[in-house]
Protein backbone atom coordinates (compact mmCIF):
# COMPACT_ATOMS: atom_id res chain seq x y z
CA UNK A 1 0.00 0.00 0.00
CA UNK A 2 1.05 3.68 0.18
CA UNK A 3 1.05 4.12 3.96
CA UNK A 4 4.84 4.40 4.40
CA UNK A 5 5.39 7.04 1.71
CA UNK A 6 6.37 10.42 3.16
CA UNK A 7 5.69 13.78 1.49
CA UNK A 8 4.62 13.53 -2.14
CA UNK A 9 5.01 10.54 -4.43
CA UNK A 10 5.73 10.30 -8.13
CA UNK A 11 2.77 9.28 -10.32
CA UNK A 12 3.35 7.46 -13.60
CA UNK A 13 0.56 6.91 -16.12
CA UNK A 14 1.38 4.64 -19.06
CA UNK A 15 -1.07 4.04 -21.90
CA UNK A 16 -4.06 4.72 -19.64
CA UNK A 17 -7.29 4.01 -21.52
CA UNK A 18 -10.98 3.79 -20.61
CA UNK A 19 -13.59 2.29 -22.93
CA UNK A 20 -17.26 2.08 -22.04
CA UNK A 21 -19.45 -0.70 -23.48
CA UNK A 22 -21.41 0.33 -26.54
CA UNK A 23 -19.15 3.29 -27.41
CA UNK A 24 -16.92 3.20 -30.46
CA UNK A 25 -14.38 5.74 -29.20
CA UNK A 26 -12.63 5.50 -25.82
CA UNK A 27 -13.49 8.09 -23.17
CA UNK A 28 -9.78 8.30 -22.35
CA UNK A 29 -7.31 7.30 -25.02
CA UNK A 30 -3.78 6.09 -24.28
CA UNK A 31 -2.67 8.75 -21.76
CA UNK A 32 0.97 8.62 -20.65
CA UNK A 33 2.30 11.13 -18.15
CA UNK A 34 5.00 11.44 -15.48
CA UNK A 35 4.04 13.63 -12.50
CA UNK A 36 7.01 14.47 -10.24
CA UNK A 37 6.73 13.98 -6.50
CA UNK A 38 5.59 17.05 -4.61
CA UNK A 39 4.25 18.93 -7.62
CA UNK A 40 0.76 20.25 -8.30
CA UNK A 41 -0.31 19.32 -11.83
CA UNK A 42 -3.48 20.83 -13.28
CA UNK A 43 -5.61 19.03 -15.86
CA UNK A 44 -7.37 21.72 -17.91
CA UNK A 45 -9.64 21.25 -20.88
CA UNK A 46 -13.22 21.70 -22.10
CA UNK A 47 -16.15 19.99 -20.42
CA UNK A 48 -16.43 16.36 -21.42
CA UNK A 49 -12.83 15.97 -22.56
CA UNK A 50 -12.11 13.19 -20.04
CA UNK A 51 -10.04 15.03 -17.44
CA UNK A 52 -12.14 13.90 -14.45
CA UNK A 53 -12.34 10.34 -15.80
CA UNK A 54 -8.55 10.27 -16.05
CA UNK A 55 -8.19 11.53 -12.49
CA UNK A 56 -10.73 9.03 -11.12
CA UNK A 57 -8.79 6.13 -12.63
CA UNK A 58 -5.84 7.05 -10.41
CA UNK A 59 -7.77 6.18 -7.23
CA UNK A 60 -9.83 3.59 -9.13
CA UNK A 61 -13.21 5.16 -8.63
CA UNK A 62 -13.25 4.31 -12.34
CA UNK A 63 -11.39 1.16 -13.35
CA UNK A 64 -9.15 1.58 -16.42
CA UNK A 65 -9.69 -0.68 -19.42
CA UNK A 66 -5.96 -0.87 -20.09
CA UNK A 67 -2.67 0.76 -19.21
CA UNK A 68 -0.81 1.09 -15.92
CA UNK A 69 -0.69 3.46 -12.95
CA UNK A 70 2.22 3.61 -10.52
CA UNK A 71 2.46 5.74 -7.39
CA UNK A 72 5.85 5.87 -5.72
CA UNK A 73 6.90 3.00 -8.01
CA UNK A 74 4.04 0.78 -6.81
CA UNK A 75 1.45 -0.77 -9.10
CA UNK A 76 -1.89 0.78 -8.19
CA UNK A 77 -3.90 -1.84 -10.12
CA UNK A 78 -2.43 -4.61 -7.96
CA UNK A 79 -3.70 -3.01 -4.73
CA UNK A 80 -7.14 -3.49 -3.12
CA UNK A 81 -9.18 -0.52 -4.35
CA UNK A 82 -10.69 0.39 -0.96
CA UNK A 83 -7.31 0.34 0.76
CA UNK A 84 -5.80 2.44 -2.03
CA UNK A 85 -8.44 5.16 -1.64
CA UNK A 86 -7.77 5.47 2.08
CA UNK A 87 -4.23 6.57 1.20
CA UNK A 88 -5.17 9.09 -1.51
CA UNK A 89 -6.80 12.39 -0.54
CA UNK A 90 -9.88 13.31 -2.54
CA UNK A 91 -11.62 16.70 -2.72
CA UNK A 92 -14.67 17.43 -4.88
CA UNK A 93 -16.60 20.56 -5.79
CA UNK A 94 -19.52 20.05 -3.39
CA UNK A 95 -17.20 18.97 -0.50
CA UNK A 96 -18.97 15.62 0.03
CA UNK A 97 -19.20 16.16 3.79
CA UNK A 98 -21.57 13.89 5.70
CA UNK A 99 -24.35 16.17 7.00
CA UNK A 100 -25.10 13.99 10.06
CA UNK A 101 -21.49 14.05 11.29
CA UNK A 102 -19.80 16.91 13.12
CA UNK A 103 -16.85 18.67 11.50
CA UNK A 104 -14.46 16.75 13.76
CA UNK A 105 -16.06 13.43 12.83
CA UNK A 106 -15.93 14.26 9.12
CA UNK A 107 -12.20 15.01 9.32
CA UNK A 108 -11.57 11.91 11.45
CA UNK A 109 -13.32 9.55 9.04
CA UNK A 110 -10.31 8.04 7.25
CA UNK A 111 -8.03 7.80 10.32
CA UNK A 112 -10.79 5.84 12.05
CA UNK A 113 -11.12 3.53 9.05
CA UNK A 114 -7.37 2.99 9.31
CA UNK A 115 -7.84 2.21 13.03
CA UNK A 116 -5.70 5.03 14.34
CA UNK A 117 -5.65 5.36 18.15
CA UNK A 118 -8.29 7.79 19.44
CA UNK A 119 -5.74 10.20 20.89
CA UNK A 120 -3.76 10.31 17.63
CA UNK A 121 -6.95 10.89 15.62
CA UNK A 122 -8.14 13.70 17.92
CA UNK A 123 -4.75 15.41 17.75
CA UNK A 124 -4.71 15.13 13.95
CA UNK A 125 -8.20 16.64 13.66
CA UNK A 126 -7.20 19.61 15.81
CA UNK A 127 -3.95 20.07 13.88
CA UNK A 128 -5.70 20.08 10.51
CA UNK A 129 -8.51 22.43 11.51
CA UNK A 130 -5.83 24.85 12.70
CA UNK A 131 -3.95 24.34 9.44
CA UNK A 132 -6.94 25.31 7.29
CA UNK A 133 -7.80 28.31 9.46
CA UNK A 134 -10.76 26.93 11.45
CA UNK A 135 -10.49 27.23 15.24
CA UNK A 136 -11.11 23.71 16.61
CA UNK A 137 -12.77 25.05 19.75
CA UNK A 138 -15.31 26.86 17.56
CA UNK A 139 -15.84 24.52 14.61
CA UNK A 140 -15.10 20.93 15.70
CA UNK A 141 -18.55 20.37 17.20
CA UNK A 142 -20.54 22.07 14.44
CA UNK A 143 -22.30 20.37 11.54
CA UNK A 144 -21.68 21.14 7.83
CA UNK A 145 -24.99 23.02 7.51
CA UNK A 146 -23.74 25.50 10.12
CA UNK A 147 -20.73 26.50 7.98
CA UNK A 148 -20.42 28.76 4.95
CA UNK A 149 -19.52 27.30 1.58
CA UNK A 150 -15.91 28.42 1.93
CA UNK A 151 -15.64 26.93 5.42
CA UNK A 152 -17.08 23.64 4.19
CA UNK A 153 -14.48 23.56 1.41
CA UNK A 154 -11.72 24.04 3.99
CA UNK A 155 -13.10 21.08 5.93
CA UNK A 156 -13.07 19.05 2.71
CA UNK A 157 -9.36 19.81 2.26
CA UNK A 158 -8.68 18.96 5.93
CA UNK A 159 -10.46 15.62 5.55
CA UNK A 160 -8.45 14.81 2.42
CA UNK A 161 -5.23 15.47 4.37
CA UNK A 162 -6.29 13.57 7.49
CA UNK A 163 -4.31 10.37 6.92
CA UNK A 164 -1.30 12.32 5.56
CA UNK A 165 -1.61 10.87 2.03
CA UNK A 166 1.25 11.26 -0.46
CA UNK A 167 -1.22 12.05 -3.25
CA UNK A 168 -4.31 14.27 -3.44
CA UNK A 169 -6.90 14.40 -6.21
CA UNK A 170 -8.96 17.58 -6.47
CA UNK A 171 -11.92 17.83 -8.85
CA UNK A 172 -12.83 21.52 -9.35
CA UNK A 173 -12.85 22.00 -5.56
CA UNK A 174 -13.36 25.77 -5.64
CA UNK A 175 -15.70 25.94 -8.63
CA UNK A 176 -18.93 26.35 -6.65
CA UNK A 177 -17.75 29.32 -4.55
CA UNK A 178 -18.11 33.04 -5.26
CA UNK A 179 -15.10 34.86 -6.80
CA UNK A 180 -13.89 36.45 -3.53
CA UNK A 181 -14.11 33.19 -1.57
CA UNK A 182 -12.54 31.31 -4.46
CA UNK A 183 -9.49 33.58 -4.55
CA UNK A 184 -9.10 33.32 -0.78
CA UNK A 185 -9.31 29.51 -0.91
CA UNK A 186 -6.78 29.38 -3.75
CA UNK A 187 -4.32 31.53 -1.78
CA UNK A 188 -4.77 29.44 1.35
CA UNK A 189 -4.33 26.24 -0.62
CA UNK A 190 -1.09 27.50 -2.17
CA UNK A 191 0.16 28.28 1.34
CA UNK A 192 -0.68 24.74 2.47
CA UNK A 193 1.02 23.20 -0.56
CA UNK A 194 4.20 25.18 0.08
CA UNK A 195 4.28 23.63 3.57
CA UNK A 196 3.21 20.08 2.73
CA UNK A 197 4.50 19.45 -0.83
CA UNK A 198 1.99 16.73 -1.64
CA UNK A 199 1.65 15.40 -5.17
CA UNK A 200 -1.63 16.88 -6.38
CA UNK A 201 -3.72 16.42 -9.50
CA UNK A 202 -6.16 19.31 -9.80
CA UNK A 203 -8.94 19.33 -12.39
CA UNK A 204 -10.38 22.61 -13.68
CA UNK A 205 -11.79 24.15 -16.86
CA UNK A 206 -10.50 27.59 -15.76
CA UNK A 207 -7.14 28.35 -17.39
CA UNK A 208 -6.52 31.34 -15.07
CA UNK A 209 -6.87 29.00 -12.08
CA UNK A 210 -4.49 26.53 -13.72
CA UNK A 211 -1.88 29.27 -14.19
CA UNK A 212 -2.17 30.41 -10.59
CA UNK A 213 -2.01 27.00 -8.93
CA UNK A 214 -0.07 24.66 -11.17
CA UNK A 215 3.60 23.74 -11.11
CA UNK A 216 2.75 22.13 -14.45
CA UNK A 217 -0.34 22.18 -16.63
CA UNK A 218 -1.66 19.41 -18.87
CA UNK A 219 -3.86 20.94 -21.57
CA UNK A 220 -6.16 18.13 -22.69
CA UNK A 221 -8.04 17.59 -25.92
CA UNK A 222 -11.00 15.23 -26.34
CA UNK A 223 -10.45 11.80 -24.80
CA UNK A 224 -7.75 13.30 -22.57
CA UNK A 225 -5.20 13.43 -25.36
CA UNK A 226 -2.41 15.71 -24.22
CA UNK A 227 -2.05 18.85 -26.32
CA UNK A 228 0.76 20.25 -24.14
CA UNK A 229 2.24 19.31 -20.77
CA UNK A 230 4.65 21.89 -19.38
CA UNK A 231 5.16 24.67 -16.84
CA UNK A 232 2.77 27.64 -16.95
CA UNK A 233 5.57 29.98 -18.06
CA UNK A 234 6.59 27.78 -21.00
CA UNK A 235 3.02 27.21 -22.13
CA UNK A 236 2.39 30.96 -22.14
CA UNK A 237 5.67 31.70 -23.93
CA UNK A 238 5.35 28.94 -26.53
CA UNK A 239 1.91 27.33 -26.92
CA UNK A 240 2.20 24.05 -28.82
CA UNK A 241 -0.53 24.89 -31.35
CA UNK A 242 -3.65 26.95 -32.00
CA UNK A 243 -5.70 24.76 -29.65
CA UNK A 244 -3.45 25.61 -26.70
CA UNK A 245 -3.22 29.25 -27.79
CA UNK A 246 -7.02 29.38 -27.70
CA UNK A 247 -6.94 28.61 -23.97
CA UNK A 248 -4.40 31.36 -23.39
CA UNK A 249 -6.34 34.02 -25.26
CA UNK A 250 -4.99 37.35 -26.48
CA UNK A 251 -3.52 38.58 -23.19
CA UNK A 252 -0.62 36.15 -22.83
CA UNK A 253 1.77 38.92 -21.76
CA UNK A 254 -0.44 39.92 -18.82
CA UNK A 255 -0.83 36.29 -17.82
CA UNK A 256 2.96 35.88 -17.87
CA UNK A 257 3.33 38.94 -15.65
CA UNK A 258 1.10 37.21 -13.11
CA UNK A 259 3.77 34.47 -12.77
CA UNK A 260 6.57 36.88 -11.81
CA UNK A 261 6.65 38.53 -8.38
CA UNK A 262 7.95 41.99 -7.60
CA UNK A 263 10.60 40.34 -5.41
CA UNK A 264 11.89 38.43 -8.46
CA UNK A 265 12.92 41.67 -10.19
CA UNK A 266 16.48 42.54 -9.23
CA UNK A 267 16.72 45.79 -11.21
CA UNK A 268 14.93 48.38 -9.10
CA UNK A 269 15.92 52.04 -8.74
CA UNK A 270 16.63 52.53 -5.04
CA UNK A 271 18.01 56.07 -5.49
CA UNK A 272 14.92 57.74 -6.90
CA UNK A 273 13.61 60.62 -4.84
CA UNK A 274 10.01 60.94 -3.72
CA UNK A 275 9.46 57.18 -3.46
CA UNK A 276 7.58 57.74 -0.20
CA UNK A 277 4.82 59.46 -2.21
CA UNK A 278 4.39 56.59 -4.67
CA UNK A 279 1.78 53.82 -4.34
CA UNK A 280 3.38 50.78 -2.75
CA UNK A 281 3.31 47.09 -3.68
CA UNK A 282 4.51 44.15 -1.62
CA UNK A 283 7.42 41.97 -2.72
CA UNK A 284 5.04 39.00 -2.99
CA UNK A 285 2.74 40.86 -5.40
CA UNK A 286 2.89 39.84 -9.05
CA UNK A 287 4.13 42.18 -11.76
CA UNK A 288 0.59 42.11 -13.14
CA UNK A 289 -0.63 43.51 -9.80
CA UNK A 290 2.15 46.11 -9.90
CA UNK A 291 1.09 47.13 -13.41
CA UNK A 292 -2.54 47.33 -12.27
CA UNK A 293 -1.42 49.65 -9.46
CA UNK A 294 0.43 51.89 -11.92
CA UNK A 295 -2.62 52.15 -14.18
CA UNK A 296 -4.99 52.78 -11.26
CA UNK A 297 -2.83 55.66 -9.96
CA UNK A 298 -1.81 57.04 -13.37
CA UNK A 299 1.92 56.56 -12.74
CA UNK A 300 4.76 54.58 -14.31
CA UNK A 301 6.50 53.58 -11.09
CA UNK A 302 5.62 52.15 -7.69
CA UNK A 303 7.49 51.80 -4.41
CA UNK A 304 8.57 48.33 -3.31
CA UNK A 305 11.00 46.74 -0.87
CA UNK A 306 13.89 47.13 -3.35
CA UNK A 307 13.19 50.83 -3.85
CA UNK A 308 11.23 51.89 -6.93
CA UNK A 309 9.86 49.55 -9.55
CA UNK A 310 9.33 51.26 -12.90
CA UNK A 311 7.27 50.34 -15.93
CA UNK A 312 10.56 49.81 -17.79
CA UNK A 313 11.55 47.20 -15.20
CA UNK A 314 8.26 45.37 -15.76
CA UNK A 315 8.86 45.29 -19.52
CA UNK A 316 12.46 44.14 -19.04
CA UNK A 317 11.34 41.30 -16.76
CA UNK A 318 8.80 40.21 -19.35
CA UNK A 319 11.43 40.21 -22.11
CA UNK A 320 13.85 38.25 -19.91
CA UNK A 321 11.19 35.58 -19.36
CA UNK A 322 11.03 34.89 -23.11
CA UNK A 323 9.11 36.08 -26.18
CA UNK A 324 5.46 36.91 -25.70
CA UNK A 325 3.01 35.09 -27.93
CA UNK A 326 -0.30 36.40 -29.20
CA UNK A 327 -3.38 34.24 -29.66
CA UNK A 328 -2.24 33.03 -33.09
CA UNK A 329 1.12 31.83 -31.74
CA UNK A 330 3.07 34.76 -33.20
CA UNK A 331 5.62 36.71 -31.18
CA UNK A 332 4.12 39.99 -30.04
CA UNK A 333 6.37 41.41 -27.30
CA UNK A 334 6.96 44.78 -28.96
CA UNK A 335 3.30 45.31 -29.75
CA UNK A 336 2.24 44.30 -26.23
CA UNK A 337 4.78 46.61 -24.60
CA UNK A 338 3.67 49.55 -26.75
CA UNK A 339 -0.01 48.88 -26.03
CA UNK A 340 0.53 48.59 -22.26
CA UNK A 341 2.71 51.69 -22.19
CA UNK A 342 -0.04 53.61 -23.93
CA UNK A 343 -2.52 52.35 -21.36
CA UNK A 344 -0.33 53.64 -18.51
CA UNK A 345 0.26 57.00 -20.24
CA UNK A 346 -3.43 57.35 -21.01
CA UNK A 347 -4.32 56.95 -17.35
CA UNK A 348 -2.13 59.86 -16.32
Amino acid sequence: MLDNLSGGARIELDGLTKRYPGQDAPAVDNVSMDIPAGELVVFVGPSGCGKTTTMKMINRLIEPTSGSIRIGGRDVLAMPADGLRRHIGYVIQQTGLFPHLTIADNVALVPRLLRWPKAKTAARVEELLDLVGLDPSTFAGRYPSQLSGGQQQRVGVARALAADPPVMLMDEPFGATDPITRERLQNEFLRLQRELRKTIIFVTHDFEEALKLGDRIAVLRERSRIAQYDTPARILAAPADDYVAGFIGGDAALKRLALITVGDVAAADSTASGSDKLPRVDATASLRQALDTMVAHGVQEVACDQGVLTYAHVCAALRAAGPAMDGSGRTGAAETEETQSGAVRGAR
